[in-house]
């Protein structure tokens, strides 16, 4: 668990890094900057985007994850992985844009009197998808080689700054709304250069044909596996852009732009998982392959509770704070605080049952999670189908927690009467209970009138936000719920007493 952690803990620390300057910009800037459709229009092109580059890689970043410990040898240069994969994703990039380029008649049709502003600018999913599929080539092709840190600093980080200059310069009228979005691809452009190089850096690159060896069997499994994988991938990109996608459809750009904003909120508890993904995943595979079910057991137990730590602090955080944030929006934006509420809720849900997906989809039975994945499509529609009418996009919010928890609970059950693998102890029930008992604690206090000055909101967010680390945190250590946490927070005792 040593390289897990310290690889967590270094991802964590550049994602809220990330984090800090994608809130101001998504949660503050760009609401107050831009128009509602505007927001609109990035969020759709973005989670559009996500959907066509799971589509674009044929699922050969998922396959990779399971089999480069067969591709895995430096003098071969790892046998062409990396050529192999930027071979492929080309032809399926290939493919994507064909579709897009037929799609077009219809998506006029379609969205030009709700949604006129993405007719408009529906092209730039093309550049878009590009540098978003080669980033994720090249992140996962250094994640395999245990760098998951480069990747994480790029896309948390500096992406995030770059969108924040963009920002900039339309605020300040050098440019104009149309020039504003080429700034703006230049932000996810620029970071698929950078790890590029950070993997020629590393003496990696390889992209020598001469060396491309695969035998039949391994072809055959990787070919299964990437079919499969390619579905799990599109299915989640699916799931989690299902909901945007209908509520354009359903309620126009507008509506969008709040709900993309508010799911940014939620997406900010998410943050510790995405870089744990990243660090257990090549470690779950290169163990199965060995089958230490004991070291699987192990990331199993402790992901779960950490990232239950983790989230729980983070989103009583954000949801004690909503009051207070919804003072530096416009007025409009109100509509979205049970909408970050419902989304955070489902985003903990995912956390709490920690790696179950990786330990599903690196095993034997990977084809399941396929299944389930598919399966959760349809329920996500229908969810969203019945509570967005009803509910606006508050039912999109419930739609999207309830079926998570859903798909959660099958896969913990599969994972757990397959393998004998069962992550919860009474650790994490305490942990809940802490949680409700702090954020109750945290909103006895308060908030600052409507009318006074932001200086006084700042404050009252600053020392809210202290009080919540400081009561959980400090309860969490006390109680010593967690062996890693104890263990980090001693050896920064250490390292400031030296």
């Amino acid at each position: 668990m040593g390289i897990i952690k310290r690889q967590t803990i270094q991802s964590s620390i550049y994602a809220y890094a990330g984090v800090a300057v994608g809130f101001f910009t998504q949660g503050i800037f760009f609401p107050n900057l831009l128009s509602e459709a505007q927001v609109g229009l990035l969020t759709l092109l973005i989670s559009l985007s996500q959907v066509l580059s799971q589509a674009s890689n044929l699922g050969l970043n998922g396959a990779g994850g399971r089999y480069f410990p067969y591709f895995r040898n430096a003098d071969r240069q790892h046998n062409g992985y990396l050529l192999i994969t930027s071979l492929i994703t080309l032809l399926g990039f290939g493919i994507c844009v064909l579709a897009l380029w037929l799609a077009r008649p219809w998506v006029v049709d379609f969205y030009q009197k709700e949604s006129s502003l993405f007719v408009e600018y529906y092209y730039l999913l093309i550049p878009l998808t590009l540098f978003t599929v080669y980033f994720t080539v090249f992140d996962n092709y250094a994640r395999l080689l245990y760098d998951p840190v480069t990747g994480t600093l790029l896309q948390q980080f500096v992406q995030r700054v770059l969108v924040l200059i963009a920002g900039g310069l339309y605020w300040l009228g050098w440019v104009t709304f149309p020039q504003f979005l080429g700034f703006w691809l230049f932000a996810f452009f620029m970071p698929l250069i950078l790890i590029i190089i950070s993997v020629a850096r590393d003496e990696a690159l390889f992209f020598n044909r001469t060396f491309v060896s695969i035998n039949a069997n391994l072809r055959r499994n990787l070919i299964r596996y990437a079919g499969l994988t390619l579905t799990s991938a599109l299915s989640t990109q699916i799931v989690w852009t299902i909901d945007k996608v209908m509520i354009n459809s359903k309620q126009g750009l507008g509506d969008t732009g709040i709900y993309g904003t508010a799911s940014y909120f939620a997406a900010v508890i998410a943050i510790p998982a995405t870089a744990l993904y990243k660090v257990s995943g090549t470690l779950i595979a290169e163990s199965w392959k060995s089958n230490d079910l004991k070291n699987i057991a192990t990331i199993y137990r402790k992901s779960c509770l950490n990232q239950l730590i983790a989230g729980c602090l983070v989103f009583v955080g954000v949801a004690a704070n909503l009051p207070n944030v919804f003072r530096f929006l416009p007025e409009s934006y109100a509509a979205g605080y049970y909408v970050i509420l419902w989304l955070g809720l489902g985003k903990l849900i995912d956390m709490a049952t920690g790696v179950n997906g990786i330990i599903l989809y690196t095993s034997r039975f990977y084809a399941y999670d396929s299944l389930f994945f598919v399966i959760l499509i349809f329920i996500t529609i229908a969810a969203n189908q019945y509570l967005i009418p009803l509910y606006g996009i508050n039912g999109a919010a419930i739609g999207a927690a309830f079926a998570t928890f859903l798909y959660n609970l099958v896969r913990t059950l599969f994972v757990g009467f397959a393998f004998k693998l069962q992550p919860f102890t009474w650790r994490n029930v305490v942990v809940i209970a802490l949680a409700l008992g702090v954020w109750w604690v945290a909103v006895q206090f308060s908030y600052p009138e409507a009318d006074s000055p932001k200086w006084r909101t700042l404050v009252d967010m600053g020392w809210r936000s202290m009080l919540i680390t400081g009561l959980f945190g400090g309860l969490v250590v006390v109680l010593r719920l967690s062996s890693d946490i104890n263990e980090t927070v001693a050896g920064l005792r250490k390292r400031f007493k030296k």
